[in-house]
Protein backbone atom coordinates (compact mmCIF):
# COMPACT_ATOMS: atom_id res chain seq x y z
CA UNK A 1 0.00 0.00 0.00
CA UNK A 2 1.42 3.32 -1.15
CA UNK A 3 1.11 6.85 0.50
CA UNK A 4 -1.61 8.91 -1.04
CA UNK A 5 -1.18 10.85 -4.16
CA UNK A 6 -2.47 13.94 -2.91
CA UNK A 7 0.46 14.66 -0.77
CA UNK A 8 2.87 15.46 -3.60
CA UNK A 9 0.96 18.37 -4.65
CA UNK A 10 1.97 22.20 -4.19
CA UNK A 11 0.15 22.90 -1.58
CA UNK A 12 1.32 20.18 0.91
CA UNK A 13 4.84 20.93 -0.65
CA UNK A 14 4.23 24.70 0.70
CA UNK A 15 3.17 23.14 4.21
CA UNK A 16 6.21 20.99 4.62
CA UNK A 17 8.43 23.97 3.71
CA UNK A 18 6.65 26.03 6.48
CA UNK A 19 6.75 23.41 8.86
CA UNK A 20 10.25 22.44 8.44
CA UNK A 21 11.58 25.85 8.26
CA UNK A 22 9.32 27.14 11.46
CA UNK A 23 9.68 23.99 13.63
CA UNK A 24 11.01 26.40 17.06
CA UNK A 25 7.43 28.34 16.66
CA UNK A 26 5.25 25.21 15.43
CA UNK A 27 6.39 22.78 18.02
CA UNK A 28 5.73 25.13 20.99
CA UNK A 29 2.36 26.33 19.35
CA UNK A 30 1.30 22.50 18.14
CA UNK A 31 1.77 21.32 21.89
CA UNK A 32 -0.59 24.61 22.96
CA UNK A 33 -2.94 23.53 20.45
CA UNK A 34 -2.99 19.84 21.55
CA UNK A 35 -2.70 20.46 25.40
CA UNK A 36 -4.66 23.83 26.26
CA UNK A 37 -7.64 23.65 23.34
CA UNK A 38 -9.96 25.37 25.59
CA UNK A 39 -7.91 28.92 25.55
CA UNK A 40 -5.13 27.88 22.65
CA UNK A 41 -6.93 28.97 20.19
CA UNK A 42 -9.05 31.99 21.01
CA UNK A 43 -5.27 33.39 21.69
CA UNK A 44 -4.33 32.45 18.30
CA UNK A 45 -7.35 34.05 16.74
CA UNK A 46 -6.59 37.55 18.81
CA UNK A 47 -2.49 37.05 17.65
CA UNK A 48 -3.79 36.86 14.12
CA UNK A 49 -5.73 40.24 14.92
CA UNK A 50 -2.83 41.97 16.27
CA UNK A 51 -0.33 40.38 13.27
CA UNK A 52 -2.88 41.13 10.44
CA UNK A 53 -3.44 44.77 12.27
CA UNK A 54 0.60 45.39 11.96
CA UNK A 55 1.50 44.27 8.83
CA UNK A 56 -2.37 45.29 6.90
CA UNK A 57 -4.50 47.62 8.35
CA UNK A 58 -1.52 50.27 9.88
CA UNK A 59 -0.04 50.57 6.60
CA UNK A 60 -2.64 51.26 5.01
CA UNK A 61 -4.39 53.68 7.42
CA UNK A 62 -0.54 55.80 7.19
CA UNK A 63 -1.61 56.26 3.21
CA UNK A 64 -4.52 58.66 4.82
CA UNK A 65 -3.09 62.31 4.77
CA UNK A 66 -4.76 62.70 8.03
CA UNK A 67 -3.80 59.82 10.04
CA UNK A 68 -0.68 60.09 8.89
CA UNK A 69 -0.66 63.63 10.03
CA UNK A 70 -2.15 62.54 13.53
CA UNK A 71 0.84 59.75 14.18
CA UNK A 72 3.82 62.20 12.87
CA UNK A 73 2.21 64.90 15.96
CA UNK A 74 2.78 62.32 18.51
CA UNK A 75 6.08 60.83 16.49
CA UNK A 76 7.44 59.34 19.94
CA UNK A 77 4.97 57.65 20.72
CA UNK A 78 3.90 56.34 17.47
CA UNK A 79 4.92 52.77 19.18
CA UNK A 80 2.47 53.00 21.52
CA UNK A 81 -0.26 54.45 19.35
CA UNK A 82 0.48 51.41 16.85
CA UNK A 83 0.29 49.09 19.86
CA UNK A 84 -2.77 50.43 21.13
CA UNK A 85 -4.71 50.17 17.95
CA UNK A 86 -3.14 46.42 17.33
CA UNK A 87 -4.48 45.56 20.90
CA UNK A 88 -7.99 46.58 20.09
CA UNK A 89 -8.43 45.64 16.31
CA UNK A 90 -7.01 41.95 17.67
CA UNK A 91 -9.92 42.16 20.37
CA UNK A 92 -12.64 43.37 17.64
CA UNK A 93 -10.96 40.64 15.08
CA UNK A 94 -11.91 38.01 17.55
CA UNK A 95 -15.43 39.22 17.86
CA UNK A 96 -15.58 39.13 14.14
CA UNK A 97 -14.53 35.76 13.95
CA UNK A 98 -17.01 34.39 16.36
CA UNK A 99 -19.75 36.61 13.99
CA UNK A 100 -18.36 34.90 10.78
CA UNK A 101 -18.50 31.35 12.52
CA UNK A 102 -21.81 31.83 13.05
CA UNK A 103 -23.04 33.35 9.53
CA UNK A 104 -20.77 30.45 8.17
CA UNK A 105 -22.89 27.47 10.28
CA UNK A 106 -26.08 29.85 8.65
CA UNK A 107 -24.75 29.15 5.16
CA UNK A 108 -24.07 25.83 5.46
CA UNK A 109 -27.19 24.86 7.32
CA UNK A 110 -28.87 26.64 4.58
CA UNK A 111 -27.28 25.23 1.60
CA UNK A 112 -28.05 21.47 3.01
CA UNK A 113 -31.23 22.62 3.32
CA UNK A 114 -31.58 24.22 -0.22
CA UNK A 115 -30.39 20.95 -1.35
CA UNK A 116 -33.14 18.87 0.71
CA UNK A 117 -35.81 21.58 -0.55
CA UNK A 118 -34.85 21.25 -4.30
CA UNK A 119 -34.74 17.17 -4.14
CA UNK A 120 -38.34 17.52 -2.82
CA UNK A 121 -39.45 19.71 -5.69
CA UNK A 122 -38.32 17.13 -8.23
CA UNK A 123 -40.16 14.77 -6.41
CA UNK A 124 -43.16 15.91 -7.86
CA UNK A 125 -45.47 14.52 -5.29
CA UNK A 126 -48.76 15.77 -5.94
CA UNK A 127 -48.98 17.04 -2.18
CA UNK A 128 -47.14 19.66 -3.64
CA UNK A 129 -50.13 21.34 -5.93
CA UNK A 130 -52.11 22.04 -2.75
CA UNK A 131 -49.71 24.05 -0.65
CA UNK A 132 -50.82 27.96 -0.21
CA UNK A 133 -47.66 28.91 -1.67
CA UNK A 134 -44.99 28.36 -4.53
CA UNK A 135 -43.79 25.32 -5.05
CA UNK A 136 -40.38 27.51 -5.34
CA UNK A 137 -40.40 28.54 -2.22
CA UNK A 138 -39.48 25.22 -0.55
CA UNK A 139 -35.66 25.37 -0.91
CA UNK A 140 -35.87 29.03 0.41
CA UNK A 141 -37.77 27.75 3.61
CA UNK A 142 -35.89 24.91 4.31
CA UNK A 143 -32.43 27.18 3.55
CA UNK A 144 -33.57 29.71 6.36
CA UNK A 145 -35.08 26.84 8.97
CA UNK A 146 -31.62 24.45 8.82
CA UNK A 147 -29.85 27.39 8.62
CA UNK A 148 -30.96 29.35 12.16
CA UNK A 149 -30.51 25.62 13.78
CA UNK A 150 -26.78 25.21 12.42
CA UNK A 151 -26.34 28.89 13.10
CA UNK A 152 -27.80 28.35 17.02
CA UNK A 153 -25.68 24.79 17.30
CA UNK A 154 -22.46 26.22 16.41
CA UNK A 155 -22.92 29.56 18.58
CA UNK A 156 -23.88 27.43 21.54
CA UNK A 157 -21.56 25.31 20.71
CA UNK A 158 -18.27 27.91 19.70
CA UNK A 159 -16.01 27.07 22.40
CA UNK A 160 -16.25 23.39 21.41
CA UNK A 161 -16.18 23.13 18.13
CA UNK A 162 -12.58 25.46 18.48
CA UNK A 163 -11.40 23.26 20.70
CA UNK A 164 -11.75 20.19 18.92
CA UNK A 165 -10.61 21.74 15.28
CA UNK A 166 -7.35 22.98 17.91
CA UNK A 167 -6.91 19.61 18.67
CA UNK A 168 -6.92 18.38 14.89
CA UNK A 169 -4.18 21.26 14.02
CA UNK A 170 -2.05 20.64 16.83
CA UNK A 171 -2.16 16.67 16.47
CA UNK A 172 -1.15 17.02 12.71
CA UNK A 173 1.38 19.32 13.31
CA UNK A 174 2.92 16.79 16.20
CA UNK A 175 2.72 13.53 14.35
CA UNK A 176 4.63 15.23 11.86
CA UNK A 177 7.30 16.34 14.23
CA UNK A 178 7.11 13.15 16.22
CA UNK A 179 8.35 11.39 12.90
CA UNK A 180 10.76 14.16 11.15
CA UNK A 181 12.71 14.94 14.29
CA UNK A 182 13.30 11.24 14.98
CA UNK A 183 14.56 10.72 11.92
CA UNK A 184 16.75 14.35 12.09
CA UNK A 185 18.40 14.19 15.40
CA UNK A 186 17.99 10.34 16.19
CA UNK A 187 19.82 7.29 14.77
CA UNK A 188 16.38 6.02 14.31
CA UNK A 189 15.50 4.59 10.85
CA UNK A 190 12.20 4.84 10.02
CA UNK A 191 11.68 3.18 6.80
CA UNK A 192 14.35 4.82 4.24
CA UNK A 193 14.10 8.26 6.56
CA UNK A 194 12.71 10.04 3.22
CA UNK A 195 10.43 12.26 5.38
CA UNK A 196 13.39 14.63 5.10
CA UNK A 197 13.49 14.57 1.73
CA UNK A 198 10.06 16.08 1.13
CA UNK A 199 6.33 14.70 1.26
CA UNK A 200 6.95 13.14 -2.74
CA UNK A 201 9.79 10.82 -0.97
CA UNK A 202 7.60 9.72 2.13
CA UNK A 203 7.52 5.56 2.51
CA UNK A 204 5.28 3.41 3.60
CA UNK A 205 6.55 3.40 7.06
CA UNK A 206 6.79 7.01 7.53
CA UNK A 207 2.66 7.53 6.54
CA UNK A 208 1.43 4.91 9.16
CA UNK A 209 4.09 7.00 11.13
CA UNK A 210 2.63 9.79 11.18
CA UNK A 211 -1.01 8.54 11.11
CA UNK A 212 -0.72 6.45 14.18
CA UNK A 213 0.71 9.76 16.04
CA UNK A 214 -2.25 11.65 14.42
CA UNK A 215 -4.63 9.22 16.18
CA UNK A 216 -2.87 8.99 19.34
CA UNK A 217 -2.66 12.66 19.73
CA UNK A 218 -5.82 12.98 18.91
CA UNK A 219 -7.47 11.20 21.60
CA UNK A 220 -5.16 12.76 24.12
CA UNK A 221 -6.60 15.80 23.02
CA UNK A 222 -10.15 14.69 23.42
CA UNK A 223 -9.50 12.90 26.23
CA UNK A 224 -8.13 16.32 27.76
CA UNK A 225 -11.27 18.38 26.14
CA UNK A 226 -13.59 15.41 27.76
CA UNK A 227 -11.58 15.90 31.63
CA UNK A 228 -11.86 19.45 31.33
CA UNK A 229 -16.05 19.37 30.54
CA UNK A 230 -16.30 17.01 33.60
CA UNK A 231 -14.10 18.87 36.35
CA UNK A 232 -16.07 22.14 35.09
CA UNK A 233 -19.51 19.90 35.31
CA UNK A 234 -18.77 19.10 38.94
CA UNK A 235 -17.88 22.27 39.82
Amino acid sequence: MAPPDFISNEAFTNLYLLLVNSVYILLPLSLILLLFSKISFKVTIFLLGVYGSYSIVIPYLLKIPLISNFVLTFGDYSFFIYLIFSLIFGFVFYHLVNIAFVVGGFLLGGLVGYSIGTFIISSNGEWLNNLPFPVSYIPWIIFTILGVIVAIIFSKNYQSIISIISVIFGSFILSFYTIYLLEKHTSISIGSNSLLSGWEQLSQPEFFGIFISLIIYMILGFFLIVRSNRKKGNN
